[in-house]
């Protein structure tokens, strides 16, 4: 096997990506997006954090009542006399929900569909226990029993017993943009694997291209290298986009407050080198995969539910199961790693295993490729 005719394959493959306009400038699309989905995050949630709703009321406030209400920035109070007139003006959008007080029962009605409905629930639900709360007080005052004594007999406190950097809420969208940049690394390999084997025989290439002095192995291995460095180089650039802009959404939304990021050198490496390895891995697959297809398009259609794989450590993380089965899964168990280490919440074991079965599955996919390579079927069918 002659290097020198790797490399001149692997320049002929990235030289043809920069050429085709379109998937040079869907490549580079890809890490831009991470930027525009942490900035336009911050930008909802602090929307939403910062918004005003309207709720409409069928009764006259007391002094009391309408006192406690400034207590609550975002929420104010509209009143209107009958249902009739509530309904018109939240049909009319000129309130987010509305209250139907009936005696001692207060209804509240609201779309809990919509985000604002379930805001308006949760202000209104707060205020009016609170409101009731103060009720109760006043009336253990007029009969001159003490209040603490009724209510205060306990003091609750929580500890939270999430690890160091992890105990932020925001760290479920962490792991979320996490996985977005493993999603990228498999986005890219498509994209320059079914160009790379499947688009040479739709274009008639291949043919060509196999006359000249190159062996087939050093042909298909210059394609793999290619898709793997590649995958590898945009991986890296969307993680390197992630931080500082994890970082400028915490000084401009309010909402990024409670972000616990730590960045040391060691973390970052291991999160480089998890990329990288994943990225052979998934270069293997897909070759392994748009190989058999016909078409560029089929090739595509083919390789399309590999990109799911990243979500799966996602919603393990989300329901809380135990994760250790998912080590031996491919790309997904890459995924799981990458939110691991970016949270400092690595586990040395699970770690070794992960890297350990994905260099396996890596060296089974080269096995295959070479094998499947060296058929006609495969290169010309």
């Amino acid at each position: 096997m002659k290097w020198n005719n790797i490399l001149i394959t692997i320049f002929k493959e990235l030289r043809g990506i920069v050429r085709d306009k379109k998937s040079f400038h869907k490549l580079l699309l890809y890490p831009a997006i991470i930027p525009a989905i942490i900035l336009l995050f911050g930008f909802l949630f602090d929307y939403i954090d910062n918004s005003d709703y309207v709720v409409g009321i069928n009764y006259k406030m007391s002094t009391e009542e309408a006192s406690m209400t400034e207590e609550y920035d975002n929420i104010s109070f509209s009143y209107y006399k009958d249902e009739a007139l509530l309904k018109e003006a939240y049909d009319n959008k000129e309130i987010n929900g509305y209250i139907i007080k009936e005696d001692n029962i207060y209804t509240i009605y609201t779309d809990y569909t919509t985000n604002s409905g379930q805001m308006v629930l949760s202000y209104v639900t707060t205020y009016l226990d609170s409101y009731n709360k103060m009720l109760g007080n006043s009336y253990l005052e007029e009969n001159n029993i003490d209040a603490d004594k009724v209510f205060n007999n306990i003091v609750i406190d929580s500890k939270s017993l999430a690890k160091e950097e992890g105990d932020s809420a925001f760290s479920i969208f962490f792991n979320l943009t996490i996985t977005y940049v493993l999603m990228i690394v498999i986005m890219t390999a498509i994209v320059v694997a079914t160009d790379a084997t499947s688009g040479e025989k739709e274009r008639g290439t291949l043919e060509t291209i196999l006359t000249f002095p190159v062996k087939s192995t050093e042909f298909v291995a210059g394609k793999y290298l290619a898709t793997a460095l590649l995958s590898s180089i945009l991986g890296i650039v969307s993680y390197f986009l992630m931080i500082p802009s994890m970082y400028l959404g915490k000084r401009l939304f309010n909402s990024f407050d409670d972000m616990s990021l730590t960045i040391n050198i060691s973390s970052v490496l291991l999160i480089f080198f998890v990329i990288i390895i994943s990225a052979f891995l998934i270069a293997g697959v897909c070759m392994a995969l748009s190989g058999k297809a016909k078409t560029y398009k089929e090739a595509q259609s083919s390789l399309q539910f590999v990109s799911l794989f990243p979500l799966i450590p996602y919603f393990i993380k989300i329901m809380e199961v135990d994760n250790s089965l998912f080590n031996f899964i491919p790309i997904a168990n890459c995924g799981m790693a990458l939110g691991d280490i970016a949270m400092n919440q690595v586990n040395i074991s699970s770690l070794f295993i992960i890297l350990i079965t994905t260099i396996i599955y890596t060296v089974i996919i080269l096995i295959v490729i070479s094998k499947q390579y060296k058929s006609e079927k495969t290169l010309f069918s």
